[in-house]
């Protein structure tokens, strides 16, 4: 029949709910899914196929940089370099309306370019700096909002776990997906820093002024001397990608040694730290690698059942336009973050997805960039954002009806990025197109 792909769509969809709701791993789900689709659809003979592809999927060296990037960020928050670099942060932004929140941006910030990991940076900031700020009187509309903010760019400023994860999943370039967040990460920080700042000015009573003690220039300089080593580092990951000196997986790898100079040189190197950073980073990879063998498997049973080649010509018949389909996407994308996490999203939605895009000749690069804003909102988008349960977490006298408040600024800011990319993609592209005219 001809749209007999719409009620097989439906069906595979409604599984994998079920299975969601269930408790069930999302990974193992989809695995499971894969298997009993292609036993039924094309037969016993399939499943040699799905081995054989799983296989490849992730034996690749292109995802050398999942592990080693989280093993950097774990590496840099158990020795507490990380921390130190928010102290830095915190003593430079000085005596301004809101500087606690402006110390969460400004440090979420810091952190995601360390680390990439947002779980770990919003428990960070969450259980060093709101205490502090309640103390300060400040409301959970200012001080849960800022780490929020701060903790979510993680997911947008080099290097980023996540961002590797997409790239492999969407079969575009690492490098330049990675490079293409560092603008819109920077935008979205100033925005964030212009919002609360502005918020604080006409609204004092949410964040009220304080006198922070006086840090001479001397003192400042010798503080940012202190941490200028973390600095480097930022520079060794991120800039030796985007000047082609090295790839992801060498640029993570030196990220590794030089985060485990660091620790040792500020004698904060321990084996109970690296023992704890390696068992997180294994755990935390192994994940990540059933997530790609997961959604490797659903497109082959997509494709097999003939729902890709379908919904991909029913897309082109409906005539669209690149620009409403893209805005349909985001909106599937954020309706989907407000009920699951970001890893059963890219599952559900890129295999979708990707071939609609390449079909219409979209920017691939640029379009990886929304949808990881968007993935960066499921975050924190109410009722089952991940990131306001880490903040329930490390703050257990927080309400979660505040937390749900204290998120929707953030929204908001975000869906104005996504405005600002779509109205100027430059923004997003003119890094990586430097990149490819030049390697």
């Amino acid at each position: 029949m001809e749209y007999e792909w719409i009620s097989t769509l439906g069906f595979f969809f409604g599984i994998l709910m079920l299975m969601m709701l269930s408790g069930m791993p999302v990974a193992i789900g989809f695995i499971a899914l894969n298997i009993v689709g292609l036993y039924f659809y094309l037969g016993p003979q399939s499943l040699s196929l799905l081995a054989t592809s799983s296989f490849t999927s992730i034996g690749q060296f292109s995802l050398i940089p999942i592990p080693l990037f989280i093993l950097m960020g774990e590496l840099l928050m158990r020795t507490g370099l990380a921390a130190r670099a928010v102290d830095a942060v915190d003593h430079w932004i000085g005596r301004v309306p809101g500087r606690l929140s402006l110390s969460s941006v400004g440090g979420g910030t810091l952190f995601g370019a360390l680390s990439g990991a947002s779980m770990a940076s919003v428990a960070m900031l969450g259980s060093t700096l709101v205490p502090e700020m309640t103390k300060r009187g400040y409301k959970p509309s200012m001080s849960v909002s800022s780490i929020l903010a701060g903790g979510g760019l993680a997911v947008l400023i080099p290097p980023s776990a996540l961002g590797v994860l997409l790239g492999a999943l969407a079969k575009v370039s690492i490098a330049q997906l990675l490079v293409a967040g560092i603008l819109p990460g920077v935008l979205l920080a100033v925005l964030y820093f212009l919002y609360f700042a502005v918020r604080a000015k006409l609204q004092p009573h949410l964040a009220p002024p304080y006198e922070a003690p006086p840090k001479s220039w001397r003192q400042k300089v010798m503080i940012l001397l202190s941490v200028s080593p973390l600095f480097g580092l930022i520079m060794v990951v991120t800039g030796f990608i985007f000047l082609g000196i090295a790839t992801p997986s060498e640029s993570a790898a030196m990220g590794v040694v030089a985060s485990l100079l660091l620790a040792a040189c500020y004698g904060s190197l321990t084996w109970s730290s690296v023992k704890k950073s390696l068992m997180s980073t294994m755990t935390t990879t192994s994940m990540m690698l059933l997530v790609i063998v997961g959604s490797t498997g659903f497109s082959q049973l997509l494709a097999a059942t003939g729902s890709t080649s379908a919904l991909v010509s029913s897309v082109a018949g409906l005539d669209l336009g690149p620009i409403l389909t893209v805005i349909i996407m985001q909106l599937i994308v954020l309706f989907l973050g407000c009920f699951i996490d970001t890893i059963s999203i890219m599952l559900i939605a890129i295999p979708v997805f990707m071939p609609i895009i390449d079909l219409m000749g979209i920017h691939e690069i640029w379009f990886c960039i929304l949808i990881l804003v968007q993935l960066e909102l499921a975050g924190i988008t109410p009722p089952f954002g991940v990131l306001l349960f880490v903040m329930k977490g490390v703050q257990q006298h927080l309400k979660i009806s505040d937390i749900y408040r204290a998120s929707l600024p953030i929204v908001l800011i975000q869906i104005f990025l996504v405005f600002i990319l779509m109205l100027f993609p430059e923004i997003v592209t003119v890094l990586p197109d430097f990149i490819r005219e030049n390697s």
